[in-house]
């Protein structure tokens, strides 16, 4: 497809995404569960019913949302507790489940996967009010909180010649070819990451590696510049809880969604 075709794809599916909504104006509104608060670059959503949309600052997030970065895209997508994932470029994430009550604590629930590439998250009110009910996971293994801030990368084709994977991996083994390497780091908090083959809890400044799905977690000499992959753009600051409480370090006024 020659690179005018592609752009005029892409636009067609974010121009015709709203004019579908307002076709039924008595479907019953479906909740959201978080928001782009910045994104340089092009990223873009598949829907549960394979609809496909571009994503822009203030676009909508939604329970069952697969969002895919390109290839120089960063972003930041915050959730009505205050929580946010800044995503890598070449990344994918599925948002499985999010639920928030201020009433309900106990109904509290922020349910993720990493399907590719990798993110850095900050825990918001679920992380100090139902701790079980936040979950990272992977192919490779689950990561729950303690209340904390931690990147995740999945070192696979498309990420091993990235310096992170190069050196964590140096230190990995079990290798499985075909299978990705879960590497992760604590910058707040602490974690508990977790697959078949065991468990452990990493505290703030550890860094560990799952070499495969068969391999219990491990601990790394030394933090291998997951919390040098992204710009200060896509890192959250406290600010007030929900939608929006987060401005990040970085000026959102400088965000942008560029087709390329």
């Amino acid at each position: 497809m020659s690179h005018a075709r592609h752009f005029s794809a892409i636009a067609a599916a974010f121009i015709m995404a709203p004019l579908a909504q307002a076709e039924d104006p008595q479907a019953t509104p479906v909740p959201t569960a978080g928001r782009v608060s910045y994104v340089s670059g092009t990223m873009y959503v598949q829907t549960p019913d394979n609809k496909t949309r571009i994503l822009g600052r203030d676009s909508s997030i939604y329970n069952g949302d697969v969002i895919t970065t390109e290839k120089s895209t960063v972003a930041r997508i915050e959730f009505g507790d205050g929580s946010s994932l800044a995503l890598r470029p070449r990344s994918k994430v599925k948002i499985d489940g999010f639920a928030f009550d201020e009433a309900r604590p106990e109904k509290d629930s922020l349910l993720y996967s990493l399907l590719k590439g990798g993110l850095r998250a900050v825990t918001g009110l679920i992380g100090k009010r139902n701790r079980e009910g936040y979950r990272a996971s992977t192919v490779t293994a689950t990561i729950g909180i303690r209340g904390t801030r931690f990147g995740m990368l999945l070192c696979d084709e498309a990420e091993k010649e990235d310096p992170a994977c190069i050196k964590a991996l140096e230190e990995a083994k079990d290798r499985k070819p075909g299978e990705p390497a879960l590497v992760f780091d604590v910058e707040e908090g602490s974690i508990e990451v977790k697959n078949d083959a065991g468990s452990k809890t990493f505290e703030v400044g550890q860094a560990g590696v799952v070499s495969s799905k068969d391999s219990a977690p491990a601990t790394l000499s030394e933090n291998p510049g997951l919390d040098k992959a992204l710009p200060s753009s896509t890192a959250a600051r406290p600010g007030p809880g929900g939608l929006g409480g987060s401005t990040g370090l970085g000026s959102d006024a400088d965000a942008s969604c560029t087709v390329q």
